[in-house]
């Protein structure tokens, strides 16, 4: 939500995720520097073709830095400079989207209280905004079968 109203937070690193990158992505760095910087980003040179990343988006916390920045870099920013926040944004969100709660990720019972009461304000708790399925429906039959229970 805060994205889509472009309140953007930082979350620093210490100590700064170090990056090198080559001459094409130092290139595409410096074109969306401003792009970066507005979504929450800290990036400084540290030596040649050489960056501390030293805040990421709060959103993001826990990402790996390194992996998080490179998926950026990464990534083709149609539009020129004038669309480059709203992709970035737009990156910055699918990536956010992707990071919520992950497969084994251990919860808290109040924790997951807490995610089951928000799931259940939203209009369409089926999907999540990409399209992908949050809850389905499955039989004791079905159920049984994914478990072998029943052959």
């Amino acid at each position: 939500k805060a994205c889509e109203e472009e309140q953007f937070s930082s979350q620093l690193l210490s100590p700064p995720a170090v990056l090198t990158f080559s001459m094409a992505e130092e290139q595409r760095l410096t074109e969306y520097q401003d792009a970066f910087t507005s979504i929450g980003f800290e990036i400084e040179p540290f030596g040649e073709q050489t960056y501390a990343v030293r805040a990421i988006p709060a959103d993001l916390y826990g990402l790996d830095p390194k992996e998080l920045f490179v998926s950026l870099m990464d990534e083709d920013l149609p539009g020129g400079k004038k669309a480059a926040p709203r992709m970035v944004a737009e990156k910055v969100a699918s990536m956010s989207c992707k990071a919520a709660v992950k497969g084994n990720q251990k919860l808290s019972l109040s924790e997951v209280e807490q995610l089951l009461d928000e799931l259940l304000t939203l209009e369409n708790p089926y999907f999540c905004p990409h399209g992908r399925p949050v809850i389905i429906s499955m039989s004791r039959y079905e159920l049984d079968r994914k478990f072998k229970r029943i052959v």
